[in-house]
């Protein structure tokens, strides 16, 4: 064997390695005997899958909830903040939501009240049947701003919020919460720019897809209860070129401090 005699033994099993490799075999099983584990899919392996024809939604709903978990832990640590820990639940339909929401249109959303974010699959499969180009990416977006609904109870906004309500006056009320829907919208641009996904705002059938959704009921913030007494009651959301202005500023510069709420101004 010349070209063991050449390169030695450690030489001639680094060729090996490459040449299984190149065959599409991994070489922990060749050297072990052990079959390893796949990686798991990101947001863009998933939705590639899906489309092959060789994934399921809840490979989307999985990399979507480890990847925006991953951004936020990154982005709140580089600001020296605690990062909590949230949930997310998939459910079969709308009879098994949490929140005191069981049994509404709601779809995808984020409870206060247990720091989860509830995914009605059932709802999801009735988005990409409606629109089955957009479908599964704006289930993500709606994932992203659940997650951004996190982000704000995490920072506190939604607890001051729910305190000083009855202190604000209906309209003061309306102008907030379409702020901090626009604000949640900036947080998901964010993780959809860490996601490597195309500005989804910039695409019109998608802007139709989303404000479709939207109007369905397919994402809301939730109101905190008091104490779990209270069904959470849903935000007023911000108008579509309001959410596009600050989807567009989170995709920018993806970075918690774009998204301040002191930066967002009255609603176009």
């Amino acid at each position: 064997m010349p070209h063991v005699r050449r390169f030695g033994f450690s030489g001639a099993i680094a060729l090996g390695v490459v040449v299984v490799m190149l065959f599409g075999i991994n070489p922990v099983t060749v050297l072990t005997g052990q079959v390893a584990e796949p990686l798991p899919h990101t947001t863009l392996t998933a939705l590639a899958a899906i489309e092959a024809g060789e994934g399921k939604p809840v490979d989307l709903v999985g990399a979507v909830q480890r990847e925006a978990d991953g951004f936020w832990e990154r982005a709140f640590r580089s600001a020296a903040l605690q990062y909590p820990p949230s949930r997310l639940t998939m459910v079969p339909s709308s009879r098994e939501l949490g929140c005191g929401m069981a049994g509404s249109a709601i779809g995808t959303f984020y409870c206060p009240d247990d720091n989860t974010v509830y995914v009605d699959m059932d709802a999801y499969a009735g988005l990409v049947a409606a629109f089955p180009a957009e479908g599964h990416i704006v289930e993500g977006y709606l994932i992203g701003l659940a997650y951004g609904n996190h982000v704000q109870n995490a920072l506190d906004i939604l607890p001051d919020l729910a305190a000083s309500r009855a202190d604000m006056s209906p309209e003061e009320v309306s102008v907030l919460e379409r702020r901090l829907s626009a604000q949640a919208a900036c947080y998901a641009g964010a993780w959809t720019k860490w996601a490597g996904l195309e500005p989804l705002f910039d695409n019109p059938a998608m802007v139709r897809a989303i404000d479709a959704a939207l109007a369905a009921g397919n994402n809301a913030a939730q109101m905190p209860s008091r104490a779990g007494l209270e069904i959470p009651r849903m935000f007023e959301p911000a108008s579509t070129a309001f959410t596009k202005q600050w989807f567009d500023e989170g995709y920018g510069i993806p970075a918690g401090g774009s998204c301040r709420l002191e930066k967002i101004g009255a609603p176009s």
